[in-house]
C-alpha cells in the first residue's frame, strides 16, 4: 500500500500555479540545466545570467559557458517550480530560446591544448591546480565571475548585444599576469560552420585555433601585465566582426565593488501572537508574501545575527533578513538580501556573516558596500558532487565548536533513478572551518532532510521511510558510520548491518523528518539540555528522549501539543529572548496548509506536565515528568496502553508493522503493563513490563493528569536496542 501511494503521488500532475513564472529571480539563477545540445547534456551546476533579451549559462565546475541564447530566460521545471519529479530533462529548467552557441561538458580552459576532463568521475569541480571557481560579483544587472586558471586570476563578464538585428554573445575578461600560455574554449559547433567569433583588445601573439573539428579555442601567450579583452560570438562571421568593430570594453573589475541597491525598501508586516493560554504559544512572524518581486517564500533555512535579526533562505533561491522580532511582533521589516541561489536548504550565520548550503556549494554572502544586499557570492566550498537529478538536495547547515560545517547531500537510488551514485550522494558532509577541505562524515543516508550538531559535538541526521527505509529514523551519527541505504554506502564491501538509529519513528507520526536542535538555555521551560526534533511531514515538534544502554544510544520521542502552519524543517533559539523559532515550507508530501511559515514557540512560564525522560530497566520502563502527576491516576495500569512491533528492512518502500511474537505476521502486539509505581515526589513512574525486550517500535499511550489537574495525554514512541 505504501509503495502504491508513493507511485500515485509521483504520477499526480503538477499544480498549475504561475508563482514560479511570476517571480523575479534577480540577475541570475543557479540551477541544474538540461541543454538542447549535445542531446541529453546536463549542466549540473549552472549559473544562468540574464543578458538583456537572452541568457548565458556558466558552469562553475568546469569554468565554461555551457551555452548562450537570445529570446527568453528559462522554462522552469522541477520540484521547486511547477513540481515535476522525474530523472530526465523534464524535471530540470531548460533554455527558453534557440542557442547562439554551446559547449560540451569539458573544461573551459585547457592545459596547453589538452581539454580532457581530469576528474575521476564527471562531476564536481576541476582540480584546484587546473582551475578554481571563487565566486561571482553583482552590480545592477551585471554579473562578473571570478576564478583562477593555474596561477592566473580571471574576471569574466557575459553580455548580449544586438548587431544588424542579430544577437551576439559577448564575454569580457580580465586576466592577471601569467607565466604560462593559456587556452580558452570559445565555442563548439553541432554541424553548423556559420558561427563566427571576433575580439577586441587581444594581446600580440594571441590566436584562434581549431584543434579538432567544430571546436574553437583562443590561445593566449604568457604575459607580465594584466590583460583586458572582449570576445564576440555571433551567428556568423560578419556579424561577429561588426560587433567587434563597434564594440567597447568595460573593465570587469569596475563591477566588483558593489553598486546601487536593487531592493531598497523593506516590506513591512505585522505578526500574530498565540492566545491559547497554554504553557507554550505559537506566534506567527508574518512573511511578506505580497512583495514587489513576487518572491515565493518557502523557508528552508534559518539563523540569527547577534543583534536579534533573523536571516532566512527560501527554496526558490532568496535570502531575506527580518528585523523587529520583539515581544509584540507589531512591526516586522523584511529586506531582500540575496537572490539566485541553487535551491538552498540550509543557512548558518558565523560572526554575523551568512553562509548558505545549496546544491552546488556553500556560499558565503558578502555585502561589500554595506547597503544591506549581497554584492559578492563567494564560493566557500564547492567540492560536493552534483549530477542534476531532482533529489540531490543539500540539506541543513550547522557548525561544531571548532567551526567545522555539516550538511547532508541527497541521494539517488532505487526510488530516485538517475544512473550511478556520485561520490557524495547520501552522505553527511563535513567542511573545515576555512572551507578548504570537504570530507565524508557518514554514509548510507537516503533523504536526510534535517540534521543537527549538539553542544557536546553530537551530530544527528533524520531520514525518511522509503526503499531500505522501513520507517523514519533519527540517527545519532558517528564518523564513518553507515545508516542503511546500500545505494549510498560508498564502500567497496557493503557492511553486513547498518548502524541502528537512536529511534525509529512510525510514518503516522513523522513521515518526513526535519532537523534537530538543543535547548541550551533556561528560558524555554523545563527542557534545558534536551534535544528537539522537527517533523516536516506532520508539521509537528517533538522532545527527544535519549539514553545509552551498554554503550548503545537509544530513545524515543513525545510530541508537543502544538501545530504549525507549514512543514517545519529548521529551528534555532533566538539569541535575545531564548525562545524557539521554526521555519518551513510545503514542497513535497506534508499536512501543511501554507507554502511557508516562520513561527516562534514561546514559553509563557505556566506549568507544563510532560514526559521528559525515558529509561529502559530490567523490569520495564521508567518515565520522568517535568512536574508531579496525580499519584492515584498514575498508579492505575488501566490508564496506559502499550503496543510493540518490528519493521522489515528491505528494498521495498517502507514497511508494514510486524508482530514481535510472530515475526511473519503483520500487526502489533499488545504489551502487558503489570503495575505502575509512583515516586514520592510524583515525577517518576516505573512501569512493570514482564516481557520487556529489544524491539524496533514501542508505543506507550498515557492518559493521566498532573497534580494540578491538567490532562496528560501523551504517546511515547521509542526504540529498544538493549535491555540492561
Amino acid at each position: 500500500m505504501i509503495a502504491l501511494l508513493a507511485f500515485l503521488l509521483q504520477q499526480t500532475p503538477p499544480p498549475q500555479d504561475p508563482k514560479w513564472d511570476r517571480m523575479d529571480y534577480g540577475p541570475f539563477l543557479t540551477t541544474a540545466l538540461s541543454m538542447p545540445w549535445p542531446k541529453g547534456a546536463v549542466t549540473p551546476k549552472g549559473v544562468v545570467v540574464k543578458t538583456g533579451a537572452g541568457a548565458a549559462c556558466f558552469d562553475t565546475d568546469l569554468l565554461r559557458y555551457a551555452g548562450g541564447w537570445s529570446g527568453g530566460f528559462l522554462t522552469l521545471m522541477g520540484p521547486p517550480f511547477e513540481g515535476s519529479r522525474s530523472p530526465d530533462e523534464k524535471t530540470r529548467p531548460l533554455p527558453k530560446a534557440p542557442m547562439i552557441f554551446a559547449t560540451k561538458n569539458t573544461p573551459g580552459w585547457g592545459r596547453g591544448e589538452d581539454f580532457k576532463d581530469p576528474r575521476p568521475e564527471p562531476y564536481g569541480p576541476l582540480p584546484a591546480g587546473w582551475a578554481k571557481y571563487k565566486g561571482l560579483y553583482v552590480q545592477g544587472d551585471r554579473v562578473v565571475f571570478s576564478y583562477t586558471v593555474g596561477t592566473c586570476d580571471v574576471l569574466d563578464m557575459p553580455g548580449l548585444e544586438t548587431v544588424q538585428g542579430k544577437a551576439v554573445f559577448s564575454r569580457t575578461l580580465r586576466l592577471s599576469p601569467s607565466k604560462d600560455p593559456l587556452t580558452l574554449l570559445c565555442y563548439e559547433l553541432r554541424e553548423d560552420p556559420t558561427i563566427g567569433i571576433d575580439a577586441i583588445g587581444l594581446p600580440e601573439g594571441a590566436e584562434y585555433k581549431v584543434p579538432e573539428p567544430l571546436r574553437a579555442v583562443l590561445k593566449l601567450p604568457p604575459h607580465d601585465k594584466d590583460l583586458v579583452f572582449k570576445l564576440f560570438i555571433g551567428p556568423d562571421g560578419a556579424t561577429a566582426t561588426a560587433a567587434a568593430k563597434d564594440g567597447r570594453i568595460e573593465d570587469p573589475s569596475l563591477f566588483t565593488k558593489g553598486g546601487p541597491t536593487r531592493y531598497p525598501e523593506p516590506v513591512e508586516t505585522k505578526g500574530a501572537l498565540g492566545k491559547t493560554g497554554a504553557a507554550y504559544e505559537v506566534d506567527t512572524i508574518t512573511s511578506p508574501e505580497d512583495n514587489p518581486w513576487h518572491s515565493w517564500l518557502r523557508f528552508s533555512g534559518l539563523d540569527f545575527f547577534s543583534d536579534g535579526r533573523a536571516a532566512l533562505c527560501t527554496w526558490s533561491g532568496d535570502v531575506w533578513i527580518v528585523s523587529g522580532i520583539d515581544d509584540s511582533l507589531s512591526r516586522l521589516r523584511w529586506k531582500r538580501f540575496a537572490t539566485g541561489l541553487f535551491q538552498p536548504c540550509g543557512l548558518k550565520i558565523v560572526d554575523d556573516v551568512v553562509y548558505v548550503a545549496a546544491r552546488d556549494q556553500i556560499t558565503r554572502l558578502r555585502d561589500l558596500n554595506g547597503d544591506g544586499e549581497v554584492d559578492y557570492y563567494e564560493n566557500f566550498n564547492n567540492d560536493c558532487t552534483e549530477k542534476g537529478n531532482y533529489h540531490e538536495f543539500a540539506m541543513d547547515l550547522h557548525t561544531d565548536a571548532e567551526g567545522n560545517f555539516y550538511y547532508c547531500k541527497g541521494a539517488l537510488g532505487a526510488n530516485f533513478p538517475g544512473g550511478p551514485i556520485a561520490a557524495h550522494h547520501g552522505c553527511m558532509l563535513k567542511v573545515s572551518k576555512d572551507g578548504k577541505k570537504l570530507e565524508v562524515y557518514a554514509t548510507g543516508i537516503r533523504a536526510g532532510a534535517g540534521s543537527g550538531v549538539g553542544p557536546n559535538g553530537e551530530v544527528t541526521a533524520s531520514d525518511n521511510d522509503g526503499h531500505w527505509g522501513p520507517a523514519s529514523r533519527l540517527n545519532l551519527l558517528k564518523p564513518g558510520g553507515y545508516y542503511g541505504d546500500p545505494h549510498t554506502a560508498h564502500r567497496s564491501e557493503l557492511p553486513k548491518d547498518y548502524d541502528p538509529p537512536l529511534c525509529w519513528i512510525h510514518r503516522s507520526v513523522d513521515n518526513s523528518s526535519g532537523g534537530q536542535v538543543w535547548v541550551t538555555g533556561d528560558r524555554w521551560g523545563p527542557f534545558q539540555g534536551r534535544m528537539l526534533h522537527l517533523s516536516y511531514g506532520t508539521c509537528s515538534l517533538f522532545l527527544v528522549l535519549q539514553e545509552t544502554v551498554q554503550g548503545q544510544p537509544q530513545g524515543g520521542i513525545v510530541r508537543f501539543p502544538l501545530t504549525f502552519a507549514s512543514g517545519i524543517l529548521r529551528s534555532r533559539f533566538g539569541p535575545k529572548d531564548g525562545q524557539l523559532y521554526v521555519a518551513g515550507l510545503r514542497g513535497w508530501t506534508t499536512t501543511a496548509n501554507r507554502d511557508g511559515c516562520f513561527q516562534r514557540v514561546r514559553y509563557t512560564g505556566k506549568s507544563f506536565c510532560s514526559v521528559q525522560e525515558l529509561h529502559v530497566t530490567k523490569t520495564g520502563v521508567e518515565l520522568t515528568f517535568t512536574a508531579p502527576v496525580d499519584p492515584a491516576l498514575a498508579a492505575d495500569p488501566d490508564n496506559y496502553d502499550a503496543l510493540w512491533w518490528n519493521y522489515a528492512y528491505t528494498e521495498k518502500y517502507g514497511s508494514p508493522d510486524f508482530s514481535v511474537a510472530d515475526p511473519k505476521k503483520q500487526g502489533r502486539d499488545a504489551v502487558e503493563i503489570k503495575s505502575v509505581k509512583v515516586s514520592p515526589d510524583g515525577k517518576k513512574l516505573s512501569l512493570e513490563i514482564p516481557t520487556i525486550r529489544p524491539v524496533m517500535q514501542l508505543l506507550l499511550r498515557i492518559r493521566i493528569k498532573g497534580a494540578d489537574g491538567s490532562a496528560v495525554n501523551q504517546d511515547v514512541w521509542s526504540t529498544i536496542h538493549k535491555v540492561p
